[in-house]
């Protein structure tokens, strides 16, 4: 396994990161709930979607309070970088495809017939998009803009502090968190009720496996961005609505109980190579 790189950092860079995650999207997200609240909300506005960038942003910002420019520079080369095993990219893409294989398959168990192909990855909160467009779009926000924050920035960053085992459980609660709002607009999110115990659980799960795959891509954040993408979109659209998003969430759930047995084992709090950082690379241990 490979720790985090790593610049000399400033105390105070986690309490930045929240700050400027969390203010961002919220901020975005507050018109949207005012409008829900009192009104009613229509059509899902695109800004639900740029509200995605707020971890982006708090990672960007945690990076300069860290090191400077060159913090930030550090950060993006080690966050997006392409020089991990192929294996990782076969998993960004490849368990997605798998997710959906056997969901579909689970529905034809199911119901006896196939889901309608011309549905597939089509959302109300895009509505006119084709599948492909759809998809770059989560690429581009909850993919991208999430990612870049949770697993690009938080978690090496309290990797340094304790196991990556409850770092990810941390990363787990903040990610719950920062969702709070849109449980208050999002009709999906308000249609829950008591399933919200197993979507927190869904999402703690999801922190392992994830966490599992950015260690192994030498933190590194571009197959979880790819895997992010692809679950939302196969888990959003609108037919995915009970057995295909039920399927795939208990998947994860089983993926996510394993990922956290394996970081458990790993235990020991990663070695740091101060020269990491600077090279943009991770450092075996």
């Amino acid at each position: 396994m490979s720790s985090p790189s790593t610049v000399v950092a400033r105390r105070g860079g986690i309490t930045v990161f929240l700050l400027v995650a969390f203010a961002v999207t919220w901020a975005i997200w507050a018109p949207i709930l005012i409008t829900a609240q009192t009104g009613g909300l229509g059509a899902m506005p695109w800004t639900f979607f740029l509200a995605s960038f707020g971890p982006l942003c708090g990672a960007v910002a945690a990076a300069w309070w860290d090191g400077g420019w060159s913090g930030v520079a550090a950060w993006a080369r080690r966050t997006f970088s392409v020089r991990f095993r192929g294996v990782w990219w076969l998993a960004g893409v490849g368990m997605p495809l798998a997710y959906l294989a056997i969901a579909w398959l689970t529905v034809l168990l199911v119901t006896g017939g196939w889901p309608d192909a011309t549905g597939f990855g089509l959302t109300e909160k895009l509505p006119g998009l084709a599948w492909p467009a759809v998809a770059l779009v989560w690429v581009l926000t909850f993919g991208l803009g999430e990612e870049a924050g949770w697993r690009g920035w938080l978690l090496p960053a309290l990797s340094q502090r304790m196991p990556v085992f409850w770092a990810a459980l941390v990363v787990a609660a903040v990610w719950i968190a920062w969702h709070a709002p849109a449980f208050f607009f999002n009709p999906t999110y308000m249609a829950m009720g008591a399933g919200i115990v197993g979507w927190m659980l869904a999402l703690v799960c999801g922190s392992y496996l994830l966490a599992w795959m950015t260690v192994g891509a030498r933190w590194s954040i571009v197959p979880v961005l790819l895997w992010h993408a692809g679950f939302d979109l196969l888990t959003a659209a609108d037919q995915s609505a009970g057995v295909i998003a039920s399927t795939i969430s208990a998947i994860v759930l089983v993926q996510g109980v394993l990922c956290a047995w394996l970081l458990w084992r790993r235990g020991r709090r990663p070695r740091i190579d101060s020269r990491a950082g600077r090279e943009g690379a991770a450092a075996p241990v």
